[in-house]
C-alpha cells in the first residue's frame, strides 16, 4: 500500500493493528505517504498485538529465514469485510495477499465476483499460496514467484520446492507453460524469478503467450537487502495498469520499482516517487 501511494495511486488499506507502539507507528507512517487508513481495525485484545515480521538476511541481503506473528490478521474476518463491503465493491481494483485467512479470501472473492474490478492476488509464500487453490478462476492476475506457482498448481510438492528443485529455469517454465495451455481457467501470471528476471504468462484466445523480462544488472555492492522487492514489483505493475499502460510497460515499471527497493535499507523506498 505504501509503495502504491509513493507511485501516486489512490489507496484504501483494509487491515488490523493493535493499540500498541507498532500499531501507532504503522498508522502514522502509512498515513504520511497518502494511504487512506480510516478503515483500519484497531484491537485492544492483549493476544492480538500488531503483526511483526523479523527477517534474517545474509551478506548479500538475501533472506535466510524469518519469524513472524500474524495472529492479528484473523481480525480481518468475514464480519469486518462485510462491514467494508461498499468500499470493496466500488473499488476499481482489489489487491490482497495470502496472509489472510482462507475463509476471508473466499468471502472477499465472493464480494468481488460480479463487480467490474481488476482482482490481483499476491502469493506471499509457498505454504500460504495454497490458500488460493480452487480460487484462481476468480482472479485476473496472480503475482508470485516460480516456487509458489509450481506448488499451488501441483507441479511440485511443497517439500520438493525451493533448494531441492533440480530442473533449470528453462525446463521449469516450459513445464508451467504446458500446464497453463491445458488449464484455461488460470489467470494471467506475473512470475518473479530473482536474477532471472520476470516472466509473464497469458492467453490470447486459444494461444498461450510467455514473455520474459530480464532483470537489470546490479553490482553486488548496490544491493542493500531484498526485503520488499516482490511487493514493489506488484505495486509498480498495479500502478502501470491504473495509469493505462500496456502490460509490458506495467511489468517494466514493476521491475524498476523492485530494483530501487533492493538498493535501500527501507522496505518501501521513498525514491519510488521518482518513477512517476
Amino acid at each position: 500500500a505504501e509503495d502504491l501511494a509513493l507511485l501516486e495511486q489512490e489507496v484504501v488499506l483494509l487491515t488490523a493493528v493493535g493499540s500498541d507502539h507498532f500499531g501507532e507507528q504503522l498508522k502514522e507512517e502509512t498515513k504520511a505517504v497518502g494511504v487512506d487508513i480510516s478503515h483500519f481495525k484497531t484491537t485492544s485484545a492483549q493476544e492480538n498485538k500488531t503483526g511483526v515480521y523479523l527477517a534474517h538476511l545474509d551478506q548479500n541481503g538475501d533472506l535466510i529465514g524469518a519469524v513472524n506473528d500474524m495472529r492479528i490478521l484473523k481480525e480481518i474476518d468475514i464480519n469486518y469485510l462485510n462491514e467494508k463491503r461498499k468500499i470493496i465493491e466500488t473499488s476499481s481494483m482489489l489487491i490482497f495477499d495470502t496472509n489472510l485467512e482462507e475463509s476471508s479470501i473466499s468471502f472477499l472473492l465472493e464480494l468481488a465476483r460480479d463487480k467490474k474490478m481488476i482482482k490481483i492476488a499476491d502469493a506471499v509464500s509457498v505454504e500460504k499460496a495454497l490458500k488460493l487453490k480452487n480460487k484462481l478462476i476468480y482472479l485476473d492476475y496472480l503475482r508470485a514467484n516460480l516456487d509458489e506457482i509450481e506448488v499451488l498448481l501441483g507441479l511440485v510438492k511443497m517439500e520438493a520446492s525451493g533448494t531441492t528443485q533440480k530442473l533449470n529455469i528453462k525446463d521449469r517454465m516450459q513445464r508451467l507453460e504446458k500446464f497453463y495451455s491445458e488449464n484455461k481457467h488460470l489467470p494471467e501470471m506475473i512470475i518473479s524469478a530473482g536474477k532471472k528476471g520476470v516472466y509473464y504468462l497469458s492467453r490470447n484466445k486459444e494461444k498461450v503467450r510467455l514473455e520474459h523480462f530480464k532483470a537489470p544488472e546490479i553490482n553486488s555492492e548496490e544491493i542493500v537487502e531484498t526485503t520488499g522487492a516482490g511487493d514493489a514489483l506488484t505495486a509498480g505493475f498495479v500502478a502501470g495498469i491504473m495509469n493505462k499502460k500496456s502490460i509490458q510497460e506495467a511489468i517494466e515499471l514493476g521491475i524498476k520499482a523492485s530494483t530501487l527497493t533492493i538498493k535501500s535499507e527501507l522496505t518501501c523506498n521513498p525514491d519510488l516517487i521518482e518513477l512517476v
